[in-house]
């Protein structure tokens, strides 16, 4: 079974999950990876790459994630970082689930 219940509990935790998980540090690690050897990401990317995933970006992701997964997005075409915003705002009653911390 998958790590969520249902597509409620998804779009609550997922998208805070992604805010949370996607730092500068995990982006830093995943590039010294895939990195030649004796070179390194510099450090001014991965801030770059923090700011980038906010939460704008977190909702962008849940929509595009739903069209391209379901057909179409629960949270909707138009306005859905306020849609987004609506369906966080349930959080109390739907079971938070930690990201990879």
């Amino acid at each position: 079974m998958g790590k969520y219940a249902n597509h409620e509990e998804f779009g609550i935790n997922a998208p805070i999950n992604y805010r949370e998980d996607s730092t500068s540090e995990s982006f830093l690690k995943g590039m010294l990876v895939i990195a030649p050897s004796g070179m390194k990401p510099k450090q001014l990317r991965g801030k770059k790459f923090e700011e980038k995933t906010d939460f704008k970006a977190s909702a962008r992701w849940h929509k595009n994630f739903d069209l391209a997964m379901f057909g179409g997005s629960d949270i909707g075409t138009s306005n859905y970082e306020s849609n987004q915003m609506n369906l966080e705002g349930k959080i109390n009653g739907v079971k938070r689930i930690p990201g990879r911390h």
